[in-house]
C-alpha cells in the first residue's frame, strides 16, 4: 500500500515469479556461487518447483522468509559466500518489498570445481 501525505494512493503487486527471479539473479552474481538448485529435487518434475530452481520466497505475518539453495565453487570459503549471498538478497528485496526481511536462509548443497574451457 502506498500513501502520499497520509492519503492512500494504491497498491503494488508483483507477478508470481518476479521476486524469485530477481533473487536468483542477485545470487548468481555473487563470486563463489557455481549454480543454484537442489539435486534431490531436480528430477522430480512436479514436486517443490521452488526448491528445484533454488529460490523460495514466503511472506509471513512477521516478515519475508527467503530460502536459497546453492552450490559453491571450489576454493571459496562457504561462510564468506553465504554471507555475500545474504547481503545481495537483502539489498535486492529490501528495495522492492516494504515488509521486514525476517530470514535469508542459505543452504549449501555441495562444492563444484570450476572447469576450464
Amino acid at each position: 500500500m502506498h500513501f502520499e501525505n497520509e492519503r492512500f494512493v494504491g497498491h503494488t503487486n508483483f507477478r508470481g515469479g518476479l521476486l524469485n527471479s530477481l533473487v536468483a539473479l542477485s545470487v548468481t552474481d555473487v563470486a563463489g556461487v557455481a549454480r543454484m538448485g537442489d539435486e534431490i529435487y531436480r528430477f522430480r518434475r512436479f514436486f517443490n518447483k521452488a526448491r528445484r530452481q533454488g529460490v523460495s520466497v514466503s511472506f509471513n505475518y512477521d516478515g519475508v522468509v527467503i530460502d536459497v539453495w546453492i552450490w559453491t565453487e571450489f576454493g571459496y570459503s562457504a561462510a564468506d559466500v553465504s554471507y555475500r549471498v545474504q547481503e545481495s538478497v537483502i539489498n535486492v528485496v529490501s528495495g522492492l518489498v516494504e515488509d521486514k526481511i525476517k530470514n535469508v536462509n542459505v543452504r549449501i548443497n555441495g562444492v563444484e570445481q570450476k572447469t576450464s574451457a
